[in-house]
């Protein structure tokens, strides 16, 4: 029962970080991206305040070197693609996980992890419906590389590393190093309802909440498990992008984002 309560909360932040990329699409009409990640992740280190033991502060600043360059890339890659292929375009940092891991701390992958980044990349290139990869999808792409990353050093530092300060610092980095971006930047700071809405939803839900939550549930279950439930997120982006924002897919574009996601499930049951 702990392991399927765990799997069904997993479900849950899954969803909630789906529902951010029409909710994000949104605000960044009125709030450049790098002032935009400025404030939701100086929200977000607020929260995390009464929940700080200990240190960790070069783990913690290094993954969020690459966490920052993954938001960065995926809130201005919002701007030029749809919510929904952003959504599903990120979720391959699933597959590019294990190679990375491979690269960087020699951890050993097998021929599922190949074939999966193999898949993946014909479903981007369905997904984009034969556009030659549009701009923005290009920068997802990128996005899901560093995110890639971000989960090989979570995965590497976590054994020896507190997970909250890790998620805090993670945070933190992506705070002060888009300060200095936001403002020489920032052509757009408009504050109104949809902007403080969607920074409360993305800092309080996305990232406080959320990273507390996987933090938490993974230890009652099985990361192959985890890595599938947390890749429904491109699912969830594209049902609230359908809500929100009336976004479809042509059959062509299902059926690259069905490869992303079948993908992503070959390479999470490695485990």
């Amino acid at each position: 029962m702990r392991r399927l309560h765990a799997d069904l909360g997993l479900m849950v932040v899954a969803l909630i970080w789906g529902s951010t990329f029409p909710v994000v699409k949104v605000a960044l009409e009125s709030m450049s991206p790098f002032a935009f990640n400025t404030v939701r992740f100086f929200i977000a280190c607020l929260f995390f305040l009464p929940f700080l033991r200990g240190w960790d502060f070069k783990a913690g600043f290094k993954i969020g070197i690459a966490s920052f360059l993954g938001y960065t890339f995926q809130t201005v890659g919002l701007e030029y693609t749809t919510a929904t292929n952003a959504g599903f375009i990120t979720s391959t940092y699933v597959v590019l996980a294990p190679i990375i891991s491979w690269l960087v701390y020699k951890d050993l992958f097998d021929r599922r992890d190949v074939f999966g980044v193999f898949l993946a990349f014909i479903g981007f290139y369905f997904l984009s419906g034969y556009s030659g990869f549009n701009f923005g999808d290009i920068l997802m792409l990128f996005c899901a590389l560093f995110f890639g990353a971000e989960i090989a050093m979570i995965s590497h530092y976590s054994r020896i590393s507190n997970p909250t300060m890790l998620a805090f610092w993670q945070s933190f980095a992506i705070f002060i190093l888009s300060a200095p971006f936001a403002a020489f930047t920032t052509l757009k700071f408009e504050v109104n309802t949809t902007v403080v809405a969607a920074l409360l939803i993305t800092a309080f839900f996305a990232t406080f909440v959320a990273k507390m939550l996987q933090n938490w549930l993974q230890s009652y279950t099985k990361s192959s498990d985890a890595a599938v439930i947390l890749s429904l997120e491109g699912v969830f982006s594209h049902l609230f992008s359908v809500l929100l924002l009336t976004e479809m897919l042509s059959l062509t574009q299902y059926f690259g984002a069905f490869l992303i996601l079948v993908a992503v499930i070959i390479v999470s049951l490695r485990d």
